[in-house]
């Protein structure tokens, strides 16, 4: 009797009858079915159904191939992406094993019904590569070897400041170093503080991980040697430390599991590895790439990677989009296996037709970015799901003379379209001619999102002076101005915000009380920087007047009750304890403190203050508790001031997006078009320029660089001295920091399913004024079609003839 085991041929087939859902188009058909004995190459364009076509291909492998779930490994960018993975392969795997269950027995096929019955879909190995690795070298260790520790990033810069020392390098190496540093950070001027020293040092320790870097090339005779040796200073102390404790970051750990990989040693979840699929392999670094083409060598697994090359963001963080340009070559050179079969997916199924040809144009724009993807000619990305109605607006446009009237006015058409039932065409005022409405299954402000280059809600400070508010902070005041919430909980620093600072200050005036206006006796001692100890200042002036009102939480206690049981402590007076862990002591703050406990962005900044007293823990000397005895008395709060409240003061601590829960309804999530990546809204707003009115210099990285981006500037620092060096320089540094704005908000255009709204300054709009934006469709050689090219022209407004409606 045959088996009932579905070919690769009929499984689509079975996907529609299990699913109940309309089955693979053929582009998709081709990438699940592609040949198991050659590597699958995957280039997906936006809302083309890649993490489909990659679950769908990996339950191929169980229920055609007969492979167990166990020995098929998917690894994601991001924690959200495997968990979207991981629930998509059991729930369709469940209904798949149970449809094809049904048909063996009816057919009497007991040997495949067997296999099914032992089929766990739960079993699939899907997760990002940082936790892969993790949780194959505590697999991997030595029967007498703890489990290393891993760091999350703040931890690990805030010990790369501590243990590396930086603050004794800037003052031996001094000025050089500062603008060695400088050159790297975003602005490229010299770094002011131990804190930006600590950021751009930390992104170049990790490059020269991920890069591979020959260190002793890079510490030869070079113009910057003194600078390159105190980097490799701060590095050498750093993982030393980390050595001694058993502790790694992100980058250090992928490092040792790709070494065990090179001395023939695998995890034993991975001996029986026979499909690796790998999720936006455009966001792929060096060494990452080395570690799949290793597990590949070492299992003979058949390998599958998806991305696309015109939405790799990630550059600043080491990822290298030369590595998915060139995949199939490289591919060939490192295993010495057959070219990687290509499968282009093109049909959009999340966009509106007027979107999408939106993004078309704007990625195809720009000649000069053709040689930067990986077909030439690049296909166009075609919307196959057709809209009616409101939904063939499509693009809009609001632009306004200044940042205040244009965050008002964007107020009030949230508020119009999300509390007033919709944004009706006004009479001889619009050139919007159809109605905006909400879903009417209960539409909200939360298919909704704001994207900007940057959610920072005000610009740099100087010298204790705080910047001028940008559109997300005036778009905040304006929408609670109409009752209407926001989320951007990385709109502001840690140490800025006001909740964060009276639950800190407090936290100082319970261990180390101080004159009102100046520090602790214990804190007036310690060598820390000049920046955190304003900033721990500035803490204990916000919670004075709290202090002073002395409020009742609910359980009928007066908050400096609890303030003088704790100072009466931190003084060594005797008592039962002998040790209170610090995390205890904050926490005992939370009932006054209502917003920690119901309002999501407090919720946010708990959790990271919170896990930055947990991270030290794991490596302060006094594992963040507080003694009531000396010497250790004085010592613990010296340890909380270095390993807590200091790298907070320093800006060391940031908010992880991995923390951030789900957005409310009824509030307007404001995100970077990074964090947008891989997501999708029915509203998108863009913000393009609401920070150019002029074509002032400081500006111009963020909308038309004049020279090379701070990661190009590095990447072409170090091409001499790395393996992936020359693929990089195949593009000139201008180009790939062109290429790189293309790429940032061709993923924005692509976000939304039926409305995408462009905003900034009017000014931007006018040629006359000459303020090039590469988001505006400005090309490198300075042309502009929407003056010049009749392709692109819709109906004329003003002078300009522009591709969106003004509204």
């Amino acid at each position: 009797m045959s088996s009932v085991a579905p070919t690769i041929e009929s499984f689509p087939d079975v996907v529609t009858a299990a699913l109940e859902r309309t089955g693979p188009n053929a582009r998709q058909r081709e990438a699940i079915a592609a040949t198991r004995d050659q590597p699958l190459f995957v280039v997906a364009g936006p809302g083309t159904g890649k993490t489909t076509t990659l679950v769908l291909r990996a339950l191929s492998f169980t229920f055609v191939d007969g492979i167990s779930p166990e020995d098929i490994l998917i690894t994601t960018f991001t924690k959200k992406a495997g968990r979207e993975i991981r629930s998509r392969l059991i729930e369709w795997g469940t209904d798949i094993r149970e449809h094809l269950l049904g048909i063996a027995q009816a057919a009497g096929d007991t040997a495949y019904a067997e296999f099914l019955s032992i089929v766990d879909v739960n079993r699939y190995v899907a997760g990002t590569l940082d936790s892969i690795c993790e949780e194959a070298v505590r697999d991997m260790r030595g029967p007498n070897e703890a489990p290393p520790v891993v760091l999350d990033e703040s931890a690990a810069r805030a010990l790369l400041a501590r243990r590396g020392e930086i603050s004794r390098e800037l003052t031996s190496v001094g000025d050089g170093l500062r603008a060695y540093l400088g050159r790297y950070a975003f602005s490229g001027d010299p770094v002011r503080t131990v804190g930006e020293a600590t950021a751009v040092a930390r992104t170049v320790v990790d490059r020269l991980i991920q890069d591979r870097v020959d260190l002793q090339a890079f510490a030869g005779a070079h113009p910057d040697q003194a600078s390159r040796a105190a980097i490799l200073r701060v590095k050498e102390r750093y993982e030393q430390h980390l050595a001694t404790t058993n502790q790694l970051d992100f980058a250090l750990l992928e490092q040792s599991f790709l070494r065990k990989l090179e001395a023939g040693l695998l995890p034993r979840s991975m001996v029986e590895l026979k499909a690796l699929l790998v999720d936006e392999y455009q966001d792929t670094n060096p060494l990452q790439e080395a570690i799949y083409f290793e597990l590949v060598r070492c299992t003979g697994a058949t390998l599958t990677v998806v991305g696309d090359d015109d939405q790799s963001l990630y550059r600043f963080r080491g990822a290298t989009i030369e590595l998915f340009r060139d995949f199939q070559t490289r591919c060939v050179e490192a295993l010495g296996c057959a070219a990687p079969t290509l499968v282009l997916l093109e049909e959009n199924y999340r966009s509106s037709d007027q979107i999408v040809s939106f993004f078309n144009d704007f990625v195809q724009n720009d000649g000069d970015f053709a040689g930067a993807r990986v077909v030439l000619p690049p296909p166009h990305v075609r919307q196959v799901v057709p809209t009616t109605g409101a939904a063939a607006i499509g693009v809009l446009g609001m632009f306004r003379d200044d940042a205040d009237t244009l965050a008002a006015d964007l107020a009030d058409f949230l508020n119009r379209l999300f509390r007033q039932g919709g944004r009706i065409p006004r009479p001889n005022e619009d050139t919007l001619e159809e109605p905006i409405l909400p879903a009417t299954d209960g539409g909200d402000l939360g298919d909704a999102v704001f994207l900007s280059h940057s959610v920072a809600e005000r610009t740099r400070g100087f010298m204790g002076n705080p910047g001028r508010d940008r559109l997300p902070r005036l778009l905040r005041n304006a929408l609670e101005q109409r009752s209407i919430g926001v989320f951007n909980p990385r709109g502001r620093a840690l140490r800025d915000i006001e909740i964060v600072q009276q639950f800190l200050g407090l936290a100082l005036e319970s261990l180390d009380p101080g004159p009102i206006g100046g520090g602790g006796p214990i804190q007036d001692d310690m060598a820390i920087t000049n920046d955190a100890k304003r900033f721990l200042n500035q803490w204990r002036a916000s919670v004075q007047d709290l202090m002073s009102a002395n409020p009742v939480n609910s359980r009928g206690i007066h908050l400096m009750d609890r303030v003088l049981r704790w100072q009466s402590f931190a003084a060594g007076a005797p008592e039962r304890e002998s040790e209170w862990p610090l995390l205890d002591i904050i926490y005992s703050y939370l009932p006054w403190f209502p917003p920690f406990q119901d309002d999501p962005e407090a919720q946010v900044y708990l959790e990271a203050i919170t896990r930055a007293i947990a991270n030290a823990s794991t490596f302060s000397g006094y594992k963040a508790a507080i003694q009531r005895e000396d010497p250790h008395r004085v010592r613990s709060i010296q340890s909380a001031y270095r390993d807590v409240f200091g790298p907070i003061a320093d800006d060391l601590v940031a908010v992880d997006e991995e923390i951030m829960p789900s957005v409310p309804r009824d509030r307007l999530n404001i995100m970077t078009i990074h964090q947008a990546k891989g997501l999708e809204f029915p509203l998108v707003i863009v913000d393009i320029s609401s920070d150019f009115k002029t074509n002032n210099a400081q500006q111009r990285f963020k909308r038309f660089p004049e020279d090379p981006s701070s990661v190009a500037l590095m990447e072409d620092d170090f091409a001499s001295v790395t393996p992936v060096g020359p693929a990089r320089l195949a593009r000139d540094g201008m180009q790939r920091t062109f290429e790189d704005l293309i790429r940032l908000y061709y993923v924005a255009y692509s976000r939304p399913q039926t409305l995408l709204l462009l905003v900034g300054c009017q000014q931007g709009l006018q040629y006359k004024t000459k303020v090039p934006n590469v988001a505006k469709f400005w090309r490198r050689d300075r042309s502009w079609p929407w003056i010049s090219d009749p392709n692109l022209r819709r109906a004329p407004v003003d002078a300009n003839q522009l591709p969106f409606i003004r509204i």
